[in-house]
């Protein structure tokens, strides 16, 4: 009797291990970090852009990313695509098959693009406060993180265009950007100008007042603050 329990025990270990490494990311063997349509309601991906000009897209093909569901759960290397107008990820699956995670999913996603001579990083993020007709679904590109969060909204839309000689009509799509920094909870929009910035580091004003006379900062050159920001956000 004892040895029958023991056996059933032990099955019903077996059984336990196996339906958790079927519902929770693995993080190693073959499909430690593979997607599945299957997975998080992932769906068959339909192409909705032919004979549109442009891309909807971050990248307009598929590169390695790493993405964060909103449910914590972590892939790693994924073939993935941010598709901007939707606010949806794009996958390269498992077995193959191309699907897509629907609004507001994703937490993170982040690229590395490996076509320049330095590697550089992008990170998306989402579910932040809503602002400008943008919602908690919307990705903003993350350029700094910290006590001041420096982000950036780039928006797709499709637009339709008509030649006024021929009459002929077109589809494209258009890209608008805009800053955004993230503070104490609160979405703000950024003045690209030195009294916005002022304002923003009151509480470091003669840091502030300084780095800016030493780098003679234009405040609309994206590059140069992300070096601001950064600084101050380390003091």
């Amino acid at each position: 009797m004892k040895k029958t329990m023991g056996l059933l025990l032990i099955v019903f270990m077996i059984s336990k291990t196996i339906l958790a490494q079927q519902n929770t990311l693995s993080t190693t063997g073959k499909w430690g970090t593979q997607i599945f349509l299957s997975d998080a309601n992932g769906q068959a991906f339909v192409n909705k852009y032919d004979n549109i000009q442009g891309s909807a897209y971050f990248f307009p093909t598929y590169k390695y990313a790493s993405i964060e569901l909103r449910d914590g759960r972590k892939y790693m290397d994924i073939k993935a695509k941010l598709n901007l107008m939707e606010n949806e990820v794009e996958f390269i699956s498992a077995t193959s098959k191309e699907g897509y995670l629907g609004k507001g999913m994703v937490a993170t996603i982040s690229f590395n693009d490996t076509l320049r001579q330095e590697v550089k990083k992008y990170i998306f993020q989402s579910g932040f406060p809503g602002i400008d007709n943008q919602t908690s679904i919307h990705f903003y590109q993350v350029l700094c993180n910290g006590k001041i969060t420096f982000l950036k909204s780039i928006n797709k839309t499709m637009e339709e265009r008509k030649n006024e000689l021929s009459g002929e009509q077109s589809k494209e799509f258009v890209t608008r950007e805009n800053w955004y920094v993230y503070q104490n909870g609160t979405m703000t929009r950024i003045k690209k100008d030195q009294a916005f910035f002022a304002g923003l580091f009151a509480d470091k004003a003669q840091a502030f007042s300084k780095y800016i006379n030493e780098h003679k900062l234009n405040f609309k050159k994206e590059e140069q603050i992300v070096e601001l920001v950064n600084y101050l956000n380390a003091l």
